[in-house]
């Protein structure tokens, strides 16, 4: 499987992935999403107070997070412990809330 910016830049000339890049390249930008979206809120709980260190460090741990993702293929980029065909992840995912 490509990276993820290789698919990425595939979308993006007008070029069609192919359904598995597609999948996986999804599971990935959910996750990462999520991951921004708990950063979001735990800055919101603190009302805005938190140390400009700390707000520096997380907008690098994003970055570097989506630096990662995109040098890598979706699939790798996930693991095998997050993925859908993984009988062990629908298990766990089941007795989970989705996200």
């Amino acid at each position: 499987m490509r990276t993820l910016l290789e698919i990425v830049e595939d979308c993006k000339t007008g070029n069609r992935p192919d359904y598995e890049e597609l999948r996986y390249s999804l599971l990935v930008f959910v996750f990462m999403f999520g991951m921004d979206h708990r950063a979001l809120l735990d800055e919101l709980l603190t009302d805005g107070e938190t140390p400009t260190l700390i707000r520096r460090a997380r907008a690098g741990a994003s970055f570097d997070m989506y630096k990662a993702a995109l040098e890598k293929s979706p699939k790798e980029y996930l693991g095998w412990e997050n993925d859908p065909d993984n009988p062990e992840y629908q298990k766990l995912r089941k007795t989970k809330p989705i996200f």
